[in-house]
């Protein structure tokens, strides 16, 4: 149920405030563990994620020398946020290890895709849950106590806390079991982005910056050392096979459409969501991929629509307030479905969720941000 009084907003925030600092102890009562919708897709056990992380290291290792050659600050500063890829580790694996193997900081608020958003007809809500941690391959990955800070300071009618809408979503739990490997004691905020109409979209991103801003000076936090923002987002999905009876295929559904499909993606990657992440950029984002139309949302059909301009807006804001210069972006991967093949990884139990062939494919990209 959404809750949109103020009662029902400052009550679901005391109650998970409540939750994270009851004395009993843990022990002694039953946790609230969401738990992993896609078990096929992504890992399950660490040594999927071990494979995974080995098999990508193996083969992306020019690419992270070439990438920090290229981009000296990720050798000299924390990374701040990322976007990435939401897809199988199969497809998306080399996008899931570029951009989280930078971060350090043990809080990461994740801001994902509500993929049931227009047939639930919510928008205009920033959708937390309650529970206590997520199930990850590592064990039960906690869900920070900063969540219920967070949700007391934001307006009622911006906060949906339902755990129904994020057990079944799948945008945010591929992150938890990496995470854990490259940042075993990790924290999460999980939150999945609807769409913010007009001028809806600049006052929710801003009253969110502003209320994690305070959070972290009244905690002496610094940005990229103590917290990150990560964003999930799959580029381009293309097609007129497979897709419900849609046809993303704008280009044509053969190899010249693909190459074409291709280098729309780095046209958008290269002119928004690289270099200085200012308003302008944000604003580049919006007028390439989204149509302004909740039912018919896409100008091009990427699964970030919302999620990424809502989610840099918030890391630009977060940088203005602690007196950082804009966020820098760098894009450290790109591939699709098809293009590279699929990890060899199968051995390992990890499968795939849709088919990748010419006529059906996504595009993928890590992009770091310092």
């Amino acid at each position: 149920m959404r809750r949109t009084s103020r009662f029902c907003a400052l009550a679901a925030a005391a109650a998970l405030a409540l939750h994270a600092s009851c004395a009993q102890p843990v022990g002694k009562r039953a946790l609230s563990v969401r738990a992993q919708k896609d078990t096929i897709g992504y890992a399950t056990r660490p040594e999927q994620v071990e494979a995974l992380v080995r098999l990508v290291d193996s083969l992306e290792a020019e690419r992270y020398e070439s990438n920090a050659a290229a981009f000296p600050l990720m050798r000299m500063e924390a990374m701040i946020g990322a976007v990435c890829p939401h897809d199988d580790y199969l497809y998306a694996g080399r996008g899931y290890v570029h951009a989280l193997r930078g971060l350090r900081a043990p809080r990461v608020i994740l801001l994902g895709v509500s993929h049931t958003a227009r047939r639930r007809g919510i928008q205009g809500t920033l959708v937390f849950d309650s529970f206590d941690a997520w199930r990850g391959a590592y064990g039960d990955c906690p869900v920070s106590p900063v969540r219920a800070e967070i949700i007391a300071g934001l307006p009622p009618e911006l906060v949906l806390v339902s755990d129904e809408i994020h057990a079944e979503e799948h945008s945010l739990e591929g992150f938890v079991h990496i995470l854990q490997h490259f940042l075993p004691r990790v924290e999460i905020v999980p939150v999945l982005v609807t769409r913010q109409s007009g001028e809806g979209f600049e006052r929710a991103a801003d009253t969110l910056a502003a209320v994690v801003s305070r959070v972290m000076e009244r905690h002496r936090w610094k940005l990229g050392r103590d917290a990150a923002v990560l964003i999930s987002a799959d580029c381009v999905h293309y097609g007129d096979e497979a897709w419900g009876g849609r046809d993303y295929a704008p280009f044509g559904a053969d190899s010249a459409g693909y190459e074409r499909g291709v280098a729309q993606d780095l046209d958008v990657i290269r002119s928004s969501l690289t270099g200085a992440i200012d308003a302008g950029a944000i604003a580049r984002f919006r007028e390439m991929v989204d149509s302004g139309d909740f039912e018919q949302p896409y100008r091009i059909s990427w699964c970030g629509v919302y999620s990424i301009p809502f989610g840099l807006r918030v890391l630009e804001r977060l940088c203005a307030s602690a007196g950082r210069e804009a966020p820098l972006g760098y894009m450290l991967v790109y591939g699709t479905s098809v293009d590279p093949p699929a990890l060899p990884l199968g051995h390992t139990g990890l499968g795939v969720t849709a088919v990748a062939t010419i006529r059906h494919w996504v595009g993928y990209t890590a992009i770091g941000y310092w």
